[in-house]
């Protein structure tokens, strides 16, 4: 299975929460649903999901069987089937649904959290299921390094890959990676439609995936403006070059640059910040595609300055779909679209 959008693994936790804790109105209608990813209280981080989002979210998890559309009222209305695909009791499925929606705990406070979805009796039991989830192959969560200060190590799912925001992996573990990126073992092979990530010297680094495609790069000059307080080009900027690549591809391959009825949206995106780009001088961009769903595809993009070719500064990609813009929600590729990414 593929690696989760923080979205997607967002919509399925909800699900799985809400089967437990409002068992008289499950399965949930899209409106519910919305309500519940937006929920203010237990949710880490919080979010504003849009229907149109979820809706593209839910499009996906249904591709992987995670999610079933249940018919046979007026009201179209979803559940999980988490536990079934992936093979795991239902204690797994709680542990692994607090972990998506809270983000990293400790055994005891997964315990605490997860008590409405199932009462575990003690914390070793808790630890039970997480070793026997870590020693899965993939494994479904990892145990971090105790952080200083900490009197207890914390552990996250890796569903949507390692991405902590801090903290690392205990020794023997995995290494952290950011928005779609996924923690593999050195020896082992990343799954179709996925990107492996691996340690290197210069730190965390994705893997192409099978398949990818070289279509485009850009030449940009830096700008004195795109500087922060340090002289250092900002960190939001390094999303900004891969977006006006990404754009410019697009544009060059028939899509209407005005956007006026359908396009790509882009629904998550993550960067590796390599080196610090500092004024003045030329960066050059480039782009890759991969994995075509049915409105799904994936784009990679590498920063270099002109000046160092093959030293790369930054590296990240995005996932994005197409979508009606006029319904608001995720709507098949057309063919001729489809046929620049694959040919």
């Amino acid at each position: 299975m593929r690696v989760l959008s923080a979205v997607e693994a967002r919509v399925l936790a909800v699900l799985v929460e809400k089967a437990a804790t409002v068992p008289d109105t499950y399965p949930l209608s899209l409106n519910s649903l919305v309500a519940g990813c937006n929920q203010k209280t237990a949710r880490q981080p919080v979010m504003e999901l849009s229907e149109a989002e979820v809706l593209v979210a839910l499009d996906e998890l249904k591709r992987l069987h995670l999610v079933v559309e249940v018919s046979g009222s007026r009201v179209v209305r979803f559940e999980h089937n988490m536990g079934r695909v992936l093979g795991l009791p239902s204690q797994s499925v709680a542990l692994l649904a607090v972990l998506m929606l809270r983000g990293p705990q400790t055994a005891a406070e997964l315990r605490l959290n997860a008590e409405r979805l199932h009462r575990f009796v003690d914390i070793s039991s808790v630890e039970g299921f997480l070793d026997e989830l870590a020693g899965k192959e993939p494994a479904r969560v990892v145990k971090l390094a105790r952080s200083p200060g900490e009197r207890e190590a914390r552990w996250v799912q890796l569903l949507t890959g390692l991405s902590t925001g801090s903290g690392r992996a205990e020794e023997g573990g995995e290494g952290p990676s950011t928005g779609s990126g996924r923690a593999e073992r050195d020896s082992g092979q990343a799954e179709p439609g996925t990107v492996r990530t691996e340690s290197g010297a210069a730190g965390l680094r994705f893997v192409l995936p099978e398949g990818a495609r070289r279509v485009h790069e850009m030449v940009m000059p830096l700008r004195w403006g795109d500087m922060d307080a340090m002289g250092h080009v900002n960190n939001t900027l390094y999303f900004r070059y891969m977006e006006v690549c990404r754009l410019d591809w697009i544009f060059s391959v028939g899509v209407d640059p005005k956007l006026s009825t359908a396009g790509p949206v882009i629904i998550n995106a993550f960067c590796n910040f390599l080196r610090q780009l500092e004024f003045p001088g030329d960066i050059r961009v480039t782009m890759s595609v991969a994995n075509p769903g049915r409105s799904s595809f994936d784009t990679f993009h590498t920063i270099e300055r002109v000046d160092e070719p093959g030293v790369v500064y930054a590296e990240g990609g995005a996932r994005s779909v197409w979508t009606d813009y006029a319904a608001k929600r995720s709507a098949p590729m057309p063919d001729w679209f489809r046929a620049r990414l694959t040919e």
